[in-house]
């Protein structure tokens, strides 16, 4: 049997929450969505410490939001992830996981209710692929029957043949499949909120590109609330519903879409993150069924897909050294075409300009 990758499910970039509904595929229609989460003023200070570490953080995140945490390294982004599920207590402050109080929870309960991705997996190398991604069920006492069903339907989600994996070693798996079962095991008691920490930064460029899309292909179909903390800012942009960008303390300097950060960054620390291609990171937020098309003139190279963004239309042309490509559905019919003056209106329009 065949088991398509994560992305096999091809859905366009953008929209709001509510806009994009999960459509589960291989899960259960039972698969619990994301809940709200609110942080509210929560501040940590160590023991010995003057300066708090996070400093009065407050934020609200929708059911089914993905948010990304961007900043630099120290300034409290994985120290606010890690208040959400008390694996740090805050000294003061509030998190509301669907209008209950986290800190009135039992912190071992309140974590089996919290997917948590690593960036080093953590995989138990004495456990087999099967009883890793079972340890939070195993804990729940669900039936052994239902495990093995679990454990084989996330496998299959994640693009992992459970035939072929669920016996093996976390050893005999590459970086990029551990990753994959480290999602798979973060997802086995179908919890509403994922925390997930850099979890793609120790693959190689190729497999972080791959993982990324896949990612964002089971999060469209799945809905879950997701905090993602990283320090790649294209990652961000390329992920996130919304992003925090943040400073010392995780002062949090702006939080708001990509697009609105991309357009009008808040500061001169944001305008520093995004650089001076601004114009071409916006076109990796936009899809060619964005945008209008050119009537069809039998022009066929070079072709891209209607589902693929305005960055992989630019990257045909440039590659092929043509000035327009031709747009064709999921089925390979022709829909049309899209030139250069209407990827740079594009920019334009997202700027605001025109």
């Amino acid at each position: 049997m065949h088991f398509s990758p994560w992305f096999a499910t091809s859905l366009p970039r953008g929209g709001s929450v509510a806009e994009r509904s999960p459509s589960h595929g291989l899960l259960s229609a039972t698969e619990r969505h994301g809940v709200r989460l609110e942080l509210d003023g929560i501040t940590k200070v160590y023991p010995g410490q003057e300066e708090p570490a996070v400093e009065s953080v407050s934020m609200a995140i929708e059911s089914g939001e993905l948010v990304c945490f961007v900043g630099p390294s120290g300034c409290g982004k994985t120290t606010t992830m890690k208040m959400i599920n008390r694996l740090i207590e805050p000294t003061s402050g509030n998190i509301l996981m669907d209008g209950e109080p986290v800190s009135l929870l039992n912190p071992h309960e309140l974590r089996r209710r919290i997917g948590y991705v690593i960036q080093q997996t953590g995989l138990f190398p004495h456990m087999t692929i099967a009883q890793n991604i079972g340890v939070v069920p195993r804990m729940l006492r669900w039936p052994r029957r239902r495990i093995h069903a679990r454990v084989d339907e996330l496998l299959a989600l994640v693009g992992l043949d459970p035939g072929r994996y669920r016996d093996r070693w976390p050893a005999q798996l590459s970086g990029g499949q551990q990753q994959r079962v480290g999602v798979a095991r973060a997802l086995a008691a179908d919890p509403p909120i994922m925390l997930m920490d850099e979890p793609f930064g120790a693959t190689d460029p190729l497999t972080r590109e791959r993982l990324q899309d896949e990612f964002l292909a089971m999060q469209r179909r799945l809905g879950k609330t997701v905090v993602f903390v990283t320090h790649d800012f294209d990652e961000a942009l390329k992920l996130g519903d919304r992003i925090a960008v943040l400073g010392d303390r995780s002062r949090i300097i702006q939080f708001d879409t990509p697009g609105q950060i991309l357009t009008r960054p808040a500061d001169a620390y944001v305008e520093s993150l995004i650089g001076r291609h601004a114009g071409i990171r916006r076109l990796g937020l936009l899809t060619v069924s964005d945008t209008p098309l050119l009537p069809v003139s039998g022009f066929l190279e070079p072709s891209v897909t209607v589902d693929c963004t305005l960055r992989e239309a630019l990257d045909a042309m440039v590659r092929t050294g043509s000035r327009r490509v031709a747009v064709m559905s999921a089925n390979e019919v022709l829909l049309g075409e899209l030139d250069f003056d209407t990827l740079s209106k594009a920019i334009m329009r997202e700027r605001g300009d025109g």
